[in-house]
């Protein structure tokens, strides 16, 4: 079993030996190597670096991880979008070509309207023009009336009563 224990030691140095083959030498460097418990620090070293490697590894998992669940949760969040835009546009086509008919509608009748208002203008200004019409024939009238001898009428009224009267009498005896 000794034998197997130095074979261990042996491989594990070739295998530094190799690493350490790719770098540049210098005498400093080596220096360094050689000098005692430079081994022990360079361990510590890669025993850190790989700790240090693992969390990094356990936290791209977690990433990873949360980077899954944002993403499956946009595409549950589209779906819902896209849902909702699938039930609500119908029916929003509809109440917006129902609008659309409405305002046909309105128009049509605001075009009547204005129309019907044309043509009370119209109304008015013959009736403006019949007033005006009629005063002038009231204004000739009154200046016929004014014309006219009253005394001379009322005279002749008078006298026509007088002439009635005895009329009446006569006639009234016939009745009873």
């Amino acid at each position: 079993m000794e034998m197997n224990e130095k074979e261990a030691v042996r491989e594990p140095q070739e295998q530094r030996e190799d690493v350490w083959d790719d770098l540049p030498h210098d005498s400093q460097h080596d220096a360094l190597w050689e000098a005692e418990g430079t081994e022990l620090a360079v361990r510590q070293l890669m025993e850190q670096l790989k700790e240090s490697e693992e969390k990094q590894t356990a936290l791209q998992k977690k990433q990873l991880f949360f980077t899954r669940i944002f993403a499956v949760s946009n595409l549950v969040l589209a779906a819902i979008v896209l849902l909702f835009v699938v039930c609500v546009l119908p029916g929003l086509t509809r109440a917006l070509e129902q609008a659309s008919g409405t305002l046909k509608q309105a128009s049509e009748a605001l075009t009547m309207a204005e129309g019907a208002l044309d043509e009370l203008e119209d109304v008015a200004d013959n009736v403006n023009s019949l007033v005006d019409s009629s005063s002038l024939a009231v204004e000739q009238t009154m200046k016929k009336v004014d014309q006219m001898d009253i005394e001379s009428l009322n005279e002749a009224i008078s006298d026509l009563n007088d002439v009635i009267a005895p009329l009446a009498e006569f006639f009234g005896k016939f009745k009873k």
